[in-house]
C-alpha cells in the first residue's frame, strides 16, 4: 500500500512535458532536413531546383541524367553548449528515396523524403522528495519519429529548354513521446512514465519548371502551395493547420570549363504550423541561401568524377525562448561513379553552427547518396 501511494505522489508531480529538447534544431516539431540530395547538399543547396535527386522541383524529373532510384543515408553528429555545460547526441536518418520513370517526353516519379525530423533522447539525474525523504533518481525524455513528405510527381518536356513539372503531396507520420522517472531498486518506490503519440496528416501541391536559356546557363524554380495540416493526439483531434508555402529557385553557370557555378534562394512560409502547437512554441518564417562550385575531377572507366564545395546559411523554424535559431554550414563532398556510370555515389559533409539564447550547437552531417541510373 505504500509503495502504491509512492506511485500516485510521484504521478502527480510528473511534469506533462518538456520545454527543452537538448538541441537547438530539433526544437518544435523538429529539424527540417531540407529534402536535399547528397550531392545538392555539397553544394549548399545551391543547385536542389535543378536537381532530380532532391524532392523539391517536380520539373527536374525530366533532366536526362535522372536517376532511376536514389537512396540517401545521412546521421549527425552534434554538440550543444549553453554557457559552461555541453551535451553530444546523435540522430541517425534516412531521409530520402526516390523512384523516377520516363516515356519520350513525359517523366514521372514517387518519393519518401522527411519533411521534419524529431528523434532526440535526454536522460539526466535529479532529486525527488518523497514521503519527507530525498531520493536519487533518473529522468528519461524521448522522441522517436518524423513528418514525413510523400510526393508523387509528373514532369514534361516542351522542348530542349523548358520542361515543366506537377507535383501532389500527402504528408503523414508520428512523434512518439516518452516521458519517466526511475528510482533505484533499493528504494522500493519504483518508476513512472507517460507515454504519448501525435500523428500527422497534411496535402499540398507543387509546380515546377527549368528553364536553359543558353548553353551556360540553368534555372530552375518551384513552389509549393500548401492544404490543410491536422494533428492528432491518441487518435483525438488535437489541431488543425497550414501546410508551409515554399518557394524556391536555383541559378547553375557552367561557362568556365569543367566548372559550375550556382546559387539558390528559398523562402518557407513555416508560421502557417503555429495553430499546431502552443501560444509559448515560437514559429518563424525562414530563408536558405545557398552558394557552391563543381569541378570535374578524374575519369573512372571513362565516367568523370566531381568534387563539390558549398555555403549555406539559413533560418530554422522552430525557436528557442522566442528567438529564432540560425544555422550557417560550410559544405563539400565528391561524386564517384560506380558500375561504369550506371550508378553514382555521392559522399557530402555538412559542418554546421547554430545559435540562438545564449546557446551553441556544433553539427557534422553526413551525407551518402546512391543513385542508379535508367
Amino acid at each position: 500500500m505504500r509503495r502504491t501511494i509512492r506511485f500516485l505522489a510521484l504521478a502527480a508531480v510528473l511534469p506533462g512535458g518538456l520545454r527543452a529538447q537538448g538541441a537547438l534544431a530539433l526544437q518544435g516539431y523538429g529539424y527540417p532536413t531540407g529534402q536535399i540530395g547528397s550531392g545538392a547538399l555539397a553544394l549548399g543547396g545551391s543547385t536542389a531546383e535543378i536537381d532530380p535527386a532532391s524532392a523539391l522541383n517536380p520539373a527536374a524529373l525530366s533532366i536526362p541524367s535522372r536517376f532511376s532510384v536514389y537512396m540517401q543515408f545521412e546521421p549527425e553528429f552534434r554538440r550543444t553548449a549553453f554557457g559552461s555545460q555541453g551535451d553530444r547526441s546523435t540522430t541517425i536518418r534516412f531521409p530520402s528515396f526516390i523512384v523516377t520513370g520516363g516515356n519520350g517526353r513525359y517523366s514521372v516519379g514517387a518519393s519518401a523524403t522527411t519533411f521534419l525530423d524529431r528523434t532526440w533522447a535526454n536522460v539526466y539525474a535529479d532529486s525527488q522528495l518523497v514521503g519527507g525523504s530525498l531520493l536519487p533518481s533518473t529522468i528519461g525524455a524521448s522522441s522517436n519519429g518524423a513528418i514525413t513528405d510523400a510526393r508523387a510527381a509528373l514532369a514534361y518536356t516542351l522542348n530542349p529548354k523548358v520542361q515543366f513539372g506537377l507535383g501532389v503531396h500527402a504528408l503523414t507520420g508520428e512523434n512518439r513521446m516518452t516521458f519517466g522517472r526511475s528510482f533505484p531498486d533499493s528504494t522500493g518506490v519504483g518508476s513512472v512514465t507517460q507515454l504519448s503519440t501525435i500523428n500527422y496528416s497534411g496535402r499540398a501541391l507543387s509546380l515546377g519548371v527549368i528553364y536553359v536559356p543558353s548553353k551556360t546557363l540553368v534555372i530552375g524554380a518551384s513552389a509549393r502551395l500548401g492544404g490543410g495540416m491536422e494533428a492528432r493526439q491518441d487518435d483525438l483531434p488535437l489541431a488543425d493547420a497550414g501546410f508551409p508555402d515554399r518557394f524556391g529557385m536555383s541559378v547553375a553557370y557552367t561557362g568556365i570549363p569543367n566548372t559550375t557555378l550556382a546559387g539558390r534562394f528559398d523562402r518557407t512560409g513555416w508560421s502557417s504550423m503555429q495553430e499546431l502547437g502552443t501560444a509559448q512554441m515560437s514559429v518563424f518564417d525562414a530563408s536558405d541561401f545557398g552558394f557552391g562550385v563543381e569541378v570535374v575531377g578524374p575519369r573512372i572507366a571513362g565516367v568523370p568524377s566531381y568534387a563539390r564545395l558549398g555555403l549555406r546559411d539559413r533560418g530554422l523554424p522552430f525557436g528557442v525562448n522566442g528567438e529564432k535559431v540560425g544555422e550557417r554550414s560550410f559544405n563539400g563532398g565528391i561524386a564517384i561513379p560506380v558500375a561504369r556510370g550506371r550508378g553514382q555515389l555521392d559522399l557530402s559533409i555538412q559542418r554546421s553552427t547554430r545559435t540562438a539564447a545564449g546557446a551553441n550547437e556544433k553539427s557534422l552531417v553526413v551525407s551518402i547518396g546512391l543513385g542508379i541510373r535508367p
